[in-house]
């Protein structure tokens, strides 16, 4: 179950690397065709987003799955407190069910840091050709840092969750979420309040 608003009064990175720790350890695991209900806890928070999104209603069917690593993200953004719309940039194309939404959503609120090298606990990280060889194709929650890597708490690696380090070299930047912020807004324009 997502925490309930009024539970959390003030989101914290460090309280959203806990929830991605403690999920990415349960070892969930999907079914074929990405979907099952060990992971429907993350697939459900795009269900409706994803139909109104595609002026369709097939991601009711519980049967139907996607690439879930950025649900796993959402729903342990939610969990922590952060309550950010399911489609924060509306001019953008796709949901933060893409990993690329987040990665467009970040730039354009500024909050998105190439600088690799300094990665906090509770960033949320984007990675370059992790499993195609193409940018943007993964999302975690950083976990630990370390002088070579980061651990990172993930959904839908190998269609399971679960903590993984990761070199520094697939990284594509860090997405660092306003701590003072339980209602994150959609985007705005750089530079503008």
């Amino acid at each position: 179950m997502i925490a309930d608003k009024t539970q959390l009064t003030r989101p914290t990175r460090k309280a959203l690397a806990r929830v991605a720790e403690c999920e990415a350890k349960a070892g969930y695991r999907g079914e074929m065709g990405l979907t099952g209900p060990e992971i429907e806890r993350y697939l459900s928070v795009f269900r409706d987003a994803l139909n109104l999104n595609g002026s369709t209603n097939k991601y009711s069917d519980k049967n139907i799955g996607y690439h879930w690593c950025g649900a796993f993200v959402y729903y342990c953004c939610l969990k922590a407190g952060f309550m950010i719309p399911e489609k924060p940039v509306p001019s953008f194309r796709y949901t933060l069910a893409a990993v690329s939404a987040w990665h467009n959503w970040a730039t354009t609120t500024d909050i998105f840091h190439e600088d690799t090298q300094r990665a906090q606990i509770g960033d949320i990280v984007i990675y370059n050709h992790v499993y195609d060889n193409n940018p943007l194709d993964h999302i975690g929650i950083v976990t630990e840092v370390f002088e070579s890597d980061i651990m990172s708490a993930e959904g839908n690696n190998d269609n399971r969750t679960g903590l993984f380090h990761r070199g520094y070299e697939c990284i594509a930047g860090f997405l660092r979420l306003p701590e003072y912020l339980s209602n994150v807004s959609t985007a705005t324009n750089k530079g503008s309040e």
